[in-house]
């Protein structure tokens, strides 16, 4: 049995729009002669925005993992192929697991597809940011 996964394009996440939002609070609270609780919420947006931009950061570059997936899966599904077309493929049983090679294969490229989309979404250059 396996699971239900969701294929649809991955959002920009929410901190993204969380920080202009929270600064146009800062503004509002400035503009009214509240300079003090303004600064203070200011420089609390900023530091969580650095702290969360490095974050976002390092999940990217543990995302681009699909890369090397990618290739590896290339390799993989190539002389699974070329074992499909030789006499090999002929012994009883051979062409059945060379089947399922490419099956899974297939299966773990969907997941190294996913990876990308999560990886393009939190950087801002997936579809939601190439729309806006």
């Amino acid at each position: 049995m396996s699971a239900t996964v969701d294929y649809r394009p991955l959002p920009t996440p929410p901190s993204k729009a969380l920080r202009p939002r929270l600064l146009a609070i800062a503004d509002e609270l400035a503009r009214a002669g509240q300079n003090g609780p303004a600064q203070a919420l200011r420089s609390t947006v900023e530091a969580w925005w650095n702290e969360e931009s490095a974050w976002l950061e390092q999940l990217i570059n543990a995302l681009r993992i699909h890369h090397d997936v990618n290739n590896a899966l290339v390799g993989v599904r190539g002389n699974t192929q070329l074992l499909l077309m030789a006499p090999v493929a002929e012994q009883p049983g051979v062409k059945e697991r060379l089947e399922v090679v490419l099956r899974e294969s297939s299966r773990i490229k969907d997941a190294a597809v996913r990876i990308h989309e999560l990886k393009s979404a939190i950087a801002g250059d997936g579809p939601a940011a190439r729309a806006a």
